[in-house]
């Protein structure tokens, strides 16, 4: 039976647009093109997620990755913003969450996300109404490695067979099935995630 309910943040609770945000700070859309490129497209990237990479570096090497010295500026600048320039809610999974909650489930977060995002979790609706939160950066590990997995349940004391996790990558939902938990691969059908949720809560209710 499941009885936690297990979150990704990106694309699931929250929209993640970082070209969006480059387009709002760049002159143009070639201009947007190239920071973005440079600073959110690029393999360094991920090195945020797992906590092997310093903002200040990251900024660093992205501004010399940039032949345009104009465009420069606008890394530290983009960098300044996050995590609301690049993080907005979903609509309606605020009010799906809610619902989770209202159904007697637990419920939890486990993101692959840098420090800022984690020190801003504020941003994520609902945060304060979770019952335990776990963000890579922290952990220095990021999905789909099953540490971190085992860091959520250890934690919390939670049993693998009792988690239903809803993600939207698939190589995560399968790290996830692989140690017992249930999962859900989210591609943005709320419909079809909240009659997986249903189900779930006709079986808690019984």
């Amino acid at each position: 039976m499941i009885r936690n309910i297990v979150f990704d943040m990106g694309m699931v609770l929250m929209d993640y647009h970082p070209l969006e945000a480059c387009r709002a700070a760049a002159p143009d859309e070639e201009s947007a093109l190239k920071v973005y490129a440079a600073l959110f497209d690029h393999p360094e990237w991920v090195g945020l997620d797992d906590g092997s990479v310093d903002e200040d570096d990251l900024a660093r090497h992205a501004m010399a990755r940039l032949t345009d010295e104009p465009l420069r500026p606008l890394v530290p600048q983009l960098l300044r913003g996050m995590p609301q320039n690049v993080l907005s809610p979903m609509p309606g999974m605020p009010e799906l969450v809610d619902w989770v909650l209202s159904s007697g489930f637990r419920v939890y977060l486990l993101s692959n996300a840098g420090y800022t995002v984690s020190q801003n979790r504020q941003i994520i609706p609902r945060i304060d109404r979770f019952h335990g939160v776990v963000f890579s950066a922290d952990e220095r590990m990021v999905k789909p490695d099953p540490a971190l997995y085992q860091v959520l349940t250890d934690r919390y004391r939670l049993k693998p067979d009792e988690c239903l996790f809803i993600d939207d990558n698939p190589l995560n939902t399968e790290a996830a099935r692989k140690l017992g938990w249930q999962a859900h691969l989210f591609g943005g059908n709320q419909p079809a995630l909240r009659r997986v949720l249903e189900a779930c809560a006709r079986d808690l209710a019984d």
